[in-house]
């Protein structure tokens, strides 16, 4: 019957996902969060594990729980999308990601006479991202756990093994720039990512709507007063390119050789350059053009440069002499010395005793 009744509140999650509450808990009484509803696993079970792991302080009890956590379980990717209690970590060993293991947590410090809440997040960088449209990798988020202990509300990250003394239930800036937007006594009601699309569905309706005074200022919304480059290269390449840019006044905001697609719009309105050889770039011209069409023209010139909307790519080819950097009006567009040096100097050249590793082998 039990199962029954965890499969329909499932298909109930699954059509609907509730409005998340950060304002719900009353932690004027704290013995409220100690019990648990029955979609989290086995009560008997849990309370018997608990019993085991109850030291004589509360800290120590934390400690315990933790210890026995990572003696008995380990991390498999491959379960972090569907719905998983108590039992189901327990009987295969393993958890998928921060919200079953925040689970396991919480329900054996419960029963060890630890108050607790779980709390849901969302990194700051991801919400900018999806608020502003910008293309992200992964929906990217975390569960916390409050606690009670020594007569005060504290902060634990289980994942991290971090308790943190110093916290206000009332912060919604979180360790690690991660957004709290959500709490409650029950994670099946709350949807963790566990129940993946409800959950995907409920942050997307709750983020659209979030007013942005609640984050911190976008870190991907300021403008540089002066140019910067992005560096398209692998090793030793994308070094020499730094040495590059460096050397014509540009600082090097990230040097990257995978994940185009969120790097090479960060680059619109700086400068570009992009390791080549014999004519081709390491970026597939199908990439580069969908963000920056008509780039290839740069391939065709003798200085490997093209200037588009403010934004100047340069194509360095390593299978000739390299030249350095001469770039004008704050970057906006350049010209190389043609005779393969500037003001006296040498030109660079890549270090061919090194060799170059495989593209996205880097992060």
């Amino acid at each position: 019957m039990k199962t029954v009744i965890v499969l329909f509140a499932l298909c109930l999650g699954s059509l609907w996902a509730g409005e998340p509450q950060f304002g719900s808990i009353d932690y004027t009484k704290p013995r409220e969060y100690l019990g648990w509803p029955e979609s989290l696993g086995d009560r008997g079970a849990i309370q018997k594990q608990a019993s085991q792991l109850k030291a004589d302080s509360d800290r120590e009890t934390i400690r315990n729980v933790l210890n026995w956590m990572k003696r008995n379980l380990q991390y498999d990717s491959q379960r972090a999308y569907a719905w998983r209690n108590y039992d189901d970590v327990l009987r295969e060993k393993a958890f998928g990601g921060c919200a079953d293991q925040g689970i396991v947590c919480g329900v054996l410090l419960k029963g060890a006479g630890i108050p607790a809440v779980w709390v849901k997040t969302m990194d700051v960088n991801w919400i900018w991202d999806f608020k502003k449209g910008r293309p992200f990798q992964s929906w990217s988020g975390h569960v916390f756990v409050e606690v009670w202990v020594d007569q005060r509300w504290m902060l634990l990250d289980p994942g991290g093994e971090v308790l943190y003394e110093d916290y206000r239930p009332q912060a919604r800036i979180l360790p690690g720039n991660r957004f709290a937007y959500d709490k409650g006594n029950d994670p099946m009601a709350m949807v963790m990512s566990l129940q993946w699309e409800a959950w995907k569905s409920q942050t997307e309706a709750y983020f659209r709507a979030l007013d942005e005074s609640l984050l911190p200022v976008d870190p991907a919304g300021g403008t540089d007063v002066n140019p910067v480059a992005w560096v398209a290269g692998n090793s030793p390449y994308y070094q020499t390119m730094t040495q590059m840019a460096a050397e014509a006044g540009l600082a090097v905001r990230k040097s990257f050789n995978t994940d185009y697609d969120t790097y090479l719009p960060q680059a619109r309105g700086h400068v570009l350059l992009v390791e080549t050889h014999n004519g081709a770039p390491i970026v597939p011209l199908d990439v580069l053009d969908k963000h920056f069409p008509g780039s290839a023209v740069g391939l065709q010139r003798a200085d490997g440069m093209v200037c588009l909307a403010g934004t100047t790519i340069v194509f360095v080819d390593f299978s000739k002499p390299l030249q350095k950097l001469r770039l004008g009006d704050g970057g906006k567009k350049g010209t190389t010395n043609q005779s393969g040096a500037a003001n006296g100097s040498q030109p660079f050249r890549a270090d061919t005793n090194r060799t170059s590793s495989a593209a996205g082998s880097r992060r």
